[in-house]
């Protein structure tokens, strides 16, 4: 969460060529405004939407070069975890102390309201271990701008690629205590849909954000 998926993941989108998806921005605008859905209708409610919006994200990407950025949250539901079998999943690791300034910024995520960062931190240690098991390629965001991060996401993705596609790679400078979670999704199995996010995709979502046919609220 608050990890940059959105902007990394557009950043690997624009370097690759390739469409990119925001399921949080899709369910805004089908839905209204997600603070509204949680203080409306509760959180139960908006993860169904949420699974919802990404089966159909996921599959209208299914055979193309797709960048799709997921919630934080998105992956842990059952039916996600099995769709994201078929993409490439880039976690994207970060920690409280980066994250710190921009969930100051940012009011709108009803799951960090009060002591974000201690709620931000109780949410990460139930979520790491399934955005570790799901990752492809994990990838340390702590340091870089969005242009050095998304070059280092192409190289990571380059390289799962080129290997047999077994195990998780780790990109170079990722730290093995990091924090946050980036999707990337895609949907062709032959290597080029992304998510950015959780199981991140460039696949990263986290969700973002590429290439197995591969999130935070």
């Amino acid at each position: 969460m608050a990890v940059g998926k959105s902007a990394i993941g557009q950043q690997l989108a624009q370097q690759l060529g390739a469409p990119f998806v925001d399921t949080d921005a899709v369910i805004v605008e089908n839905h209204g405004s997600i603070a509204d859905i949680f203080a409306g209708r509760g959180e139960r409610v908006f993860r169904e939407i949420e699974a919802r919006t990404v089966a159909r994200v996921v599959e209208e990407a299914a055979g193309t070069a797709t960048v799709i950025s997921l919630g934080g949250g998105s992956v842990l539901d059952s039916g996600t975890q099995q769709l994201l079998d078929r993409c490439t999943v880039v976690y994207l690791e970060c920690d409280a102390e980066t994250v710190a300034a921009r969930i100051a910024r940012n009011s709108g995520r009803p799951l960090l309201a009060g002591d974000g960062i201690r709620r931000w931190k109780t949410l990460f240690a139930t979520r790491k271990p399934v955005y570790e098991r799901l990752a492809d390629i994990v990838v340390d965001v702590r340091q870089g701008t969005v242009p050095e991060l998304g070059r280092r996401l192409e190289a990571a993705l380059g390289a799962f690629r080129a290997g047999t596609g077994a195990g998780t790679a780790r990109a170079e400078n990722a730290g093995p205590d990091g924090t946050g979670a980036g999707t990337a999704g895609a949907a062709n199995p032959a290597a080029d849909n992304i998510s950015a996010g959780s199981r991140a995709a460039t696949t990263a979502a986290g969700e973002i954000t590429a290439a197995k046919q591969e999130v935070e609220k």
